[in-house]
């Protein structure tokens, strides 16, 4: 309820969001990552192993980038998911 408020955004949306029944715009989700202070890519990134267990961050690459580096990370990290989730969406071609 907190994020949906935050975003201005319906609790039925979030959640529908939270449940894969809504696919976010890459707007939405430029919302999403800001309100909860996070890089767009880090709600695509899991950070348990497949053992289950936690693994600890290697977050030395990024320390490293400035803000301008950031940005243009985020951007094209979203450019390219954009890109594959429009080829999901797209009806195939049929011939």
């Amino acid at each position: 309820m907190k994020l949906a408020e935050m975003l201005d955004s319906s609790t039925g949306y979030i959640g529908e969001i939270e449940i894969n029944s809504k696919i976010p715009s890459m707007e939405m989700v430029e919302r999403i990552a800001k309100a909860l202070d996070v890089e767009p890519f880090r709600l695509f990134v899991d950070d348990i192993d497949r053992n289950g267990i936690n693994t600890p961050e290697d977050t030395s690459y990024l320390k490293g980038l400035n803000s301008t580096e950031r940005q243009d990370l985020t951007k094209r990290i979203i450019s390219l998911i954009s890109k594959d989730v429009k080829q999901i969406l797209q009806p195939e071609n049929s011939e």
